[in-house]
């Protein structure tokens, strides 16, 4: 009887702390399973024509706010490439790296202190990249 008894008083206490636990996240706003935001293109910049968001990691480096995975495309590199440098040069950013070779195409822009953005070609596939669609690489870096 005495062993009974004890086994129901450390089953009651694990059930009141778990209790307690979940007062302490639902009071405090705590979330477990927070789901990130998300990906949007950057710096209000529309997605290019035939281009979607395979993936991309958003994260916080201190107070600096950084994205970086993929998009796939339909169109050539070189027309999304293009397509984005001119959004990003009429939104205020200088285009401050090129590379055009046919294994490879790049660019990299900033604007101000902390905005950067680039863009580059990738030979290689890793992702969920469907028949027909071209890889591109994007990192993304927004201001202070």
């Amino acid at each position: 009887m005495i062993n009974s008894l004890s086994g129901n008083s450390i089953k009651l206490e694990a059930i009141l702390n778990n209790l307690l636990l979940l007062i302490v996240v639902t009071v405090s706003g705590l979330t477990f399973a927070a789901t990130p935001p998300e990906f949007e293109m950057p710096f209000n910049l529309p997605m290019a024509p035939n281009t979607r968001v395979v993936d991309v990691a958003q994260y916080s480096v201190g107070d600096i706010q950084e994205a970086n995975g993929s998009l796939a495309t339909k169109d050539t590199a070189r027309n999304v490439l293009k397509f984005y440098q001119e959004e990003l040069e009429a939104a205020g950013f200088h285009i401050f790296s090129r590379t055009d070779k046919e294994s490879r195409i790049s660019f990299a822009a900033k604007r101000g202190e902390g905005d950067y953005f680039s863009l580059s070609s990738s030979t290689k596939s890793y992702l969920d990249v469907e028949e027909g669609e071209t890889e591109l690489r994007i990192i993304v870096r927004y201001a202070p």
